[in-house]
């Protein structure tokens, strides 16, 4: 174990992740041209250079003045680093409309709705730095605290909305902004207006559809008062930057934390809009976090894995294990910790990243020091509160209070069912929709999402996605069936005037049994058009291999028919193999049994990694894939041509044995007399027979299936029981939906 005690966290532990990169983070600052007094680091520029300057100060100034400080592993005196944090400092307050100087593309920051996002995350690297600030860092702070609050509250507006105007992390930290300036300031002409918007701000931000109806009082006034509008629908799903969004989530949490932080240092007592739907939000968070601390984002991500949102959840944790007193959030905060020693060790350079996302800094030094900063800022946070703030270090049992059970949110077509043997979701409007996550609970290292379980279309084009025609959930005890349709584009072509393409319709039938292990997919895709594809793959589920894996050196097991495979992540070409039977086991964790498939079940693991921001390149995860149908290369499709036609079973928490003896006995499948309809028989882990059937072509009306087990049927869909007739033969009615579940009575 990288912690002398797995299940206590305190202020060292981040300390000593803290201090080499503060070392190895040298090569990334610069002195001012033409004011060596003041120090950048990253690019100096505008936006986004500014929030990584404010995120890399704190970091160090949290380290500069801890107590058990290190010149051996800063490589430098405490003096040195203090004066070079206090340089740091003042050039992001110079650089300010209120300073002296301009950023280093030649403009002045602030007075955006984003401008005081950095200055929330920076404040308590300025508490820790109080002792050395000087009267005239004091009133250039102050000038640069009041000038942002007066804009906000003479100048920004209020705005808040379930997909337009989606605004419940800005309205969060630019309220906090201004409750922050009236508690540092009471003598601020503005104060009383700072608190009064900052309130309406803060009601805003975790707002939901009754809160519009809400005689609650907060601060004096009702919620339905200080309403204008929700972000978060009735089922707090999220839909920021376009799909369910579980990281801005947690950005929400962490900057309500950040705010939390400063009364509770202080002594004082918070607005009472400051936890304004916060347990209910941290409720469904928690369901959505492995005991290891990562986040299982169901609706997926387009920004570089692991980084940003899952860095700024420490100051969430750190609150809900203080205001709660929740155990649970320790737990989480001392696995990720793990996570983040085990890419350090990995990386052996004291940085943050380097490895995985160093193409990065090549082609962008701005993003990789943003990425870089914000890893340093939230650490320095579970080190600064860590330090002052008496908050609970250790687990009181090793039980994680797991809430079971289902949920599901409309808009975004998202269901999942959460057990003691198995996490299963699916999400149609997912970031790389649509995407489906089946695993063991403990096993978060199996995660990805990118279109995961969807099957994968790639054209020509730079950019191939899916857009979402139709969906429909059921949800019922213990699991859930959705089905849907998707229409699969390309755009941006090397030649010249090529048009965006329709290159294929997608059909799928996801079905999330009862029984606490098994979930049963069906894929069924057709080209629209004559295209020149470069990859067709069913199945697609992508088991990441890489630094997080618990294997060393980065590896991944598998079990096949044809015996054990070890998959390397590093390795000089592109594995790809098929193998014979119907099977194969991940980890001993995960089983795949295909049911019917044109195509033999392949493994294939590229070379260089292919998970990045969006079109991933560059690489910065790398993902094995086992797939059915697995073309690569360029090729073209005719028009209306069968590119996928597979159904397929999974088994969360079953080894290598299970695993094969669940799919000698998916050799002998039912079969559908109408050619537009597919039917997949499993047996569940509860002893019971379960039937999905569906319809893969546009068709209405009765379907009959032949070589049925026998017995009698419930749908789990609708109220209808079903018998078998004595030859075998089924007929089930599907008008109006495209697809059913049946369970042996």
């Amino acid at each position: 174990m990288l912690f002398s005690d797995r299940h206590k966290v305190n202020a060292q532990n981040y300390i000593s992740l803290l201090e080499p990169w503060i070392k190895s983070s040298m090569r990334h600052i610069v002195r001012h041209p033409d004011r060596p007094d003041l120090a950048i680091y990253g690019t100096g520029y505008n936006s986004w250079g500014v929030q990584t300057q404010q995120k890399a100060f704190a970091a160090f100034a949290v380290v500069a003045t801890h107590p058990e400080y290190s010149k051996e592993r800063t490589g430098m005196t405490q003096a040195d680093l203090i004066e070079l944090t206090l340089a740091l400092l003042r050039f992001n307050l110079e650089s300010h409309w209120v300073g002296t100087i301009s950023c280093m593309d030649m403009t002045s920051w602030g007075h955006t709705w984003i401008s005081v996002l950095g200055l929330e995350r920076m404040m308590h690297g300025v508490a820790a730095l109080d002792a050395y600030l000087t009267d005239h860092d004091r009133a250039l702070l102050r000038a640069v605290l009041i000038s942002e609050s007066n804009w906000l509250l003479e100048c920004y507006p209020i705005e808040a909305g379930p997909v337009k105007n989606n605004k419940p992390e800005s309205n969060f930290w630019n309220g906090a902004m201004l409750h922050r300036t009236a508690a540092m300031y009471p003598d601020a002409p503005n104060a009383a207006g700072y608190r009064e918007k900052g309130s309406r701000f803060m009601v805003n931000a975790i707002s939901i559809p009754e809160d519009a109806f809400s005689a609650d009082i907060l601060d004096g006034k009702t919620v339905a008062e200080q309403h204008v509008g929700y972000n978060f629908f009735e089922s707090y799903a999220l839909n920021h930057h376009g799909y369910m969004n579980l990281g801005y989530m947690v950005i929400v949490l962490s900057n309500i934390a950040m705010l939390y932080f400063l009364y509770r240092e202080k002594g004082l007592k918070p607005p009472e809009v400051l936890f304004h739907h916060v347990r209910s939000l941290w409720d469904l968070v928690k369901h959505l976090t492995c005991s290891d601390g990562r986040l299982l984002r169901i609706g997926g991500d387009t920004r570089v894995r692991y980084c940003y949102c899952q860095d700024y959840a420490i100051p969430m944790w750190l609150m809900m294990a203080d205001w709660l007193d929740d155990r649970d959030a320790i737990r989480f905060e001392s696995g990720w910790l793990e996570h983040v020693h085990r890419e350090v060790a990995h990386n052996n350079d004291g940085l943050f990243l380097s490895d995985r996302c160093g193409a990065i800094e090549s082609l962008s030094p701005l993003y990789y020091t943003r990425l870089e900063s914000d890893r340093a800022c939230s650490l320095s946070m579970g080190a600064y509160w860590r330090r002052m703030v008496a908050i609970p270090e250790a687990v009181l049992d090793d039980q994680l209070k797991y809430r079971t059970g289902s949920w599901h949110d409309v808009y975004h077509g998202s269901c999942l069912h959460q057990s003691a043997r198995r996490f299963v979701s699916w999400t149609w409007l997912a970031a790389q929709r649509p995407q489906g996550l089946c695993l063991p609970p403990e096993q978060s290292d199996l995660a990805e999402w990118r279109t995961n379980l969807a099957g994968q279309i790639a054209g020509s084009g730079r950019k191939t996605w899916q857009e979402i025609v139709n969906h429909n959930e059921n949800m019922f005890d213990g699991g859930f069936l959705t089905y849907g349709q998707t229409a699969v584009y390309t755009e941006g072509f090397l030649a010249e005037g090529q048009a965006k393409e329709h290159n294929a319709e997608s059909r799928i039938v996801f079905a999330a049994l009862p029984d606490d292990r098994t979930v049963l997919v069906m894929q069924h895709i057709r080209s629209t058009m004559r295209s020149y594809l470069t990859a067709v793959k069913g199945l697609f589920l992508q088991i990441p291999n890489d630094i997080f894996n618990k294997r060393m050196p980065d590896s991944r097991v598998y079990w096949t028919a044809d015996g054990r495979v070890t998959v390397l992540r590093q390795k000089d070409h592109d594995f790809m193999q098929a193998y014979g039977g119907n099977w194969i086991n991940v980890e001993q964790q995960l089983g795949v049994a295909i049911a019917y498939s044109r195509d033999s079940l392949t493994l294939h693991s590229p070379t260089e990694r292919q998970i990045g921001i969006m079109d991933g390149k560059p690489g910065m995860l790398l993902a094995d894939e086992i797939c059915t149908t697995c073309r690569t290369g360029g090729f073209f499709v005719n028009p209306g041509e069968l590119l996928v036609d597979n159904g397929f079973v999974l088994l969360s928490g079953s080894d290598e044995i299970e695993t094969k003896d669940f799919a000698s006995n998916l050799t002998r499948q039912p079969k559908s007399i109408e050619p537009e309809a597919r039917v997949l028989a499993a047996a569940g882990a509860d002893g019971k027979t379960y039937l999905l059937v569906a319809l893969v072509e546009p068709k209405n009306g009765m379907i009959t299936l032949s070589d049925v087990p026998p017995g009698n049927y419930r749908s789990l869909t609708c109220d209808q029981t079903y018998e078998v007739k004595k030859d075998g033969h089924l007929s089930v009615i599907l008008i109006g939906s495209r697809a059913m579940l049946l369970q042996s009575v």
